[in-house]
């Protein structure tokens, strides 16, 4: 996601950030792998107004000026292109059958812009994957939905071989709305046991060490 447009990737609706703590009050969620049976839930998602769409969680994958080169229809192809793939580029929170959130991760090296970033601390540690954005249906938020997928984020790493997760966080001020919230705050990734390893113009890596599932 730009990061000059990154205060819609939650939704088009602003919302001041209050409390990191939330209970998970929809006992029907589900949480599942993409992958090409899945993808028209995925198109689903990312088709509602917010710059979720414009992205299509393609930001991260295409390295330097490739994004803004690349068509909407061809951002939209490629990333279909990769939930074909194994393992799968992220995971989609369902409501029953309706899909309502979103977290990517894969394996670090699939993000190009990661090394290349200035505002990420890059540390060469093997086997490493990186979280890189949550996208949360604004009716489905405030209700411990981050949580939940990064618990299945960090299952689902440790499934296929990851030695450490990472992400890329911010910490939300008094004012930070919930929509800027698209890579998770801080405080939900230290309270699921990632530890802060470095900072990139104030910006903190944190990382977690997977112990085989």
């Amino acid at each position: 996601m730009p990061p000059a447009r990154a205060d819609a990737m939650l939704g088009p609706t602003v919302n001041r950030y209050r409390s990191p703590m939330a209970t998970y009050t929809q006992p029907t969620i589900e949480i599942r792998p993409l992958d090409a049976a899945r993808w028209p839930d995925f198109e689903r998602l990312f088709a509602r107004p917010g710059d979720q769409r414009a992205c299509q969680c393609m930001w991260w994958r295409l390295p330097g000026k490739a994004f803004g080169a690349t068509a909407l229809a061809d951002r939209r192809r490629l990333m279909a292109a990769r939930a074909t793939q194994a393992p799968a580029p992220g995971l989609i929170a369902y409501d029953g059958e309706d899909p309502v959130g979103w977290v990517a991760l894969a394996p670090r090296e699939e993000y190009p812009r990661i090394p290349r970033s200035t505002i990420i601390t890059y540390l060469n540690v093997p086997g490493c994957w990186s979280v890189t954005c949550f996208f949360v249906r604004q009716d489905h938020r405030r209700q411990g939905l981050l949580e939940r997928l990064l618990a299945a984020a960090v299952q689902h790493a440790r499934a296929h071989g990851a030695e450490h997760l990472e992400a890329y966080p911010v910490e939300p001020g008094p004012a930070q709305s919930d929509s800027g919230l698209f890579r998770g705050p801080l405080d939900l990734f230290l309270r699921a046991g990632f530890i802060e390893v470095g900072r990139g113009q104030g910006r903190p890596t944190v990382r977690l060490a997977l112990a085989p599932g």
